[in-house]
């Protein structure tokens, strides 16, 4: 039987776990495997509080109700904060960007699944879209004969020109459309994720406009 010191200190063990996640703006946190499972055990626990009293204004109910309220809420922020870096991770990797393997290590089973059909989904996409016309670019860049070179630089054309750093963040203020330094317009709104300039990124987060998630590439 769970006793009540239990009860409480998943709870707490929960909220520590949620906050690092919080904090951890720039990769995963190592989660205990049997975290889940040991909440699904606790929430079952206190369901059984629902059996034996059956009055939801008896003291015993309503505690029951508020734990199991306060853990699926834990559990729900803690799924949403790391399910949205590893959708942001999968996206990364599918464009062709390198992505730490440290990250992936620190991902439980079902979350390193959620990563793979999203790469794999994204790479089918941009097949059936392009065929084999379009690939992602590798990093670096790719060897331009000496000819079409030469083209190039008649032309004014940059070969293999340096891509714009980039950081990954979340939106968290208002912000009217702006110019970024890559040429493109963002008109970006509160809770929107996205790759952003370095350069941009930089002024919107000392404004208070913008957190970043991943570390800049």
């Amino acid at each position: 039987m769970t006793s009540h010191g239990d009860h409480s200190g998943l709870l707490d063990s929960l909220q520590l776990v949620v906050s690092a996640e919080r904090d951890a703006i720039g990769s995963l946190t190592v989660l205990p495997p049997d975290l889940f499972s040991r909440a699904g055990v606790e929430i079952e626990a206190l369901r059984k509080v629902f059996t034996a009293c059956t009055d939801p204004l008896a003291e015993p109910f309503r505690t029951a109700t508020e734990r199991i309220d306060a853990l699926q809420q834990h559990l729900d922020d803690l799924v949403r904060m790391r399910s949205q870096k590893i959708l942001m991770l999968a996206l990364l990797r599918a464009e062709g960007r390198s992505v730490d393997r440290e990250h992936q290590r620190r991902m439980l089973p079902a979350e390193q699944a959620l990563y793979d059909e999203v790469r794999e989904a994204v790479d089918r996409y941009r097949h059936e879209m392009f065929g084999d016309t379009v690939r992602p670019t590798p990093e670096g860049g790719t060897p331009v004969p000496p000819a079409c070179a030469a083209a190039a630089a008649e032309a004014a054309i940059e070969v293999n020109p340096t891509p714009h750093a980039l950081t990954l963040a979340r939106v968290v203020a208002p912000i009217e459309p702006f110019l970024g330094f890559d040429g493109r317009t963002y008109a970006l709104e509160p809770e929107d994720v996205l790759t952003l300039p370095h350069e941009n990124a930089a002024v919107l987060r000392e404004r208070n406009i913008i957190l970043s998630i991943l570390p800049d590439k």
